[in-house]
């Protein structure tokens, strides 16, 4: 230690009894290089720019995000109108049971013609499923279960008209 050092230490607290003047500091920062200053200020932007970019990244993921809560919308509204249609399609069916019974050969007709637009709607779930969910797939979905409900009615309709006839010429035999 040199002797500087060794007065500073033995005299510090006869040297510490005035406190600085409260000004001092922003006086010696006026005197600092203004290259200084600047990188406080260029920190401040960056934070600033960073915290926008943050935001809009997360605007950006939302919005990519959002199509998945629309598909489940999508598959709530597709399940709801399968959900409609099969049971119109089975309320058919139950009506048309006694019929069908009495009429075998139209009964094969129809469970041919109904696996035929149950195998074309396999096709069109798979389409759905296949995050192809556009109007026209799920237009075309509802046009089968259309076509299966116009199937049922044609056919229980015939049946109808038949059990008709037989009764009419039954009641002319006697």
């Amino acid at each position: 230690m040199d002797e500087l050092e060794k007065h500073i230490k033995n005299d510090r607290q006869g040297m510490d009894i005035h406190d600085p003047d409260p000004s001092l500091w922003s006086r010696i920062e006026t005197g600092l290089p203004r290259s200084e200053r600047r990188i406080g200020s260029f920190l401040w932007k960056a934070a600033v720019i960073l915290i926008v970019a943050g935001a809009g990244l997360t605007v950006i993921l939302r919005t990519i995000i959002t199509p998945g809560r629309n598909d489940d919308r999508q598959k709530t509204a597709i399940s709801e109108t399968s959900l409609y249609y099969s049971s119109q399609i089975n309320l058919l069916y139950n009506e048309a049971g006694p019929l069908l019974t009495a009429n075998p050969d139209i009964r094969t007709e129809l469970d041919r013609s109904m696996g035929e637009l149950d195998s074309l709607s396999v096709e069109i779930r798979k389409d759905l499923s296949d995050n192809i969910a556009n109007e026209e797939v799920v237009g075309a979905l509802i046009r089968n279960y259309r076509l299966r409900i116009e199937l049922l009615e044609d056919m229980l309709m015939l049946m109808r008209e038949k059990e008709a006839e037989n009764k009419n010429y039954a009641d002319h035999e006697l």
